[in-house]
């Protein structure tokens, strides 16, 4: 059976669970503490980034390899369009949404996150002391004015631009392009994931995320866009 090695709240293994999820395998999942589980995974693979999917003798790390994997061992539905142009454009929807989108995402949870730290232990499978918190996400005193020199006004006005194209693009189609699920839809539900956590994330976190989003009338179809494809795949808070 396929194991996936994963930090459960992850976007990038949530992308590889809703491919998993999307090409109906069986697999189980191996849930890693950031830091400390992922000594364990170097020791084993020589990478440090989660996910890692182990496929008996098989080690692959980084979901979009991983998904490319997937395509090989099962080939239906394909997430990655046959036509040479169509997978070219579903290619670089993936790689701009865990790259641009992915960083400006990540640098306003940490920003949420250092503005509300109780949301930190509801991240881990397992209780963790307030120091190891600390330690984990490096979460000074002074974070949250740090943070915000990483990202100014204009990169969080050019992140929403991205975001109400986004929405206004999926009320006109169901999928970003080609009329059916591919790789583009996945990478981009599954980085929305920190802006507003989907139910697949457990009630501790369901509904929760970032403050400046998550009600923001501009953004609830993309919201609700993210929550359909989980719920057509049956995401689910896999063990």
């Amino acid at each position: 059976m396929l194991e996936l090695h994963q930090f459960r709240h992850s976007p990038y293994c949530l992308k590889v669970r809703m491919a998993l999820a999307a090409k109906k395998l069986e697999y189980r999942t191996v849930e890693i503490t950031p830091a400390i589980g992922q000594i364990d995974i170097f020791q084993k693979t020589g990478q440090r980034k989660l996910p890692v999917l182990f496929d008996k003798e098989t080690t692959i790390h980084d979901s979009s390899l991983i998904i490319r994997h997937l395509e090989k061992i099962e080939i239906e539905p394909k997430l990655i369009p046959e036509g040479p142009k169509e997978a070219s454009q579903a290619q670089i929807i993936e790689n701009w949404a865990d790259t641009t989108l992915a960083k400006s995402i990540k640098i306003v949870f940490l920003e949420e996150l250092s503005k509300n730290p109780r949301l930190i232990p509801s991240l881990f499978a397992n209780e963790i002391s307030d120091s190891m918190q600390k330690v984990l996400f490096n979460i000074p005193t002074n974070f949250a004015s740090q943070i915000s020199r990483l990202i100014n006004q204009k990169e969080k006005e050019s992140l929403k631009s991205n975001l109400e194209y986004l929405s206004n693009l999926i009320v006109q189609e169901s999928f970003l392009f080609g009329g059916k699920l591919s790789i583009a839809d996945i990478s981009v539900a599954s980085h929305l994931s920190l802006l507003k956590f989907p139910s697949s994330s457990g009630e501790k976190l369901a509904g929760k995320g970032c403050s400046l989003y998550l009600n923001d009338p501009s953004l609830q179809n993309l919201f609700k866009w993210r929550d359909l494809i989980e719920d057509q795949l049956e995401i689910t808070n896999h063990h």
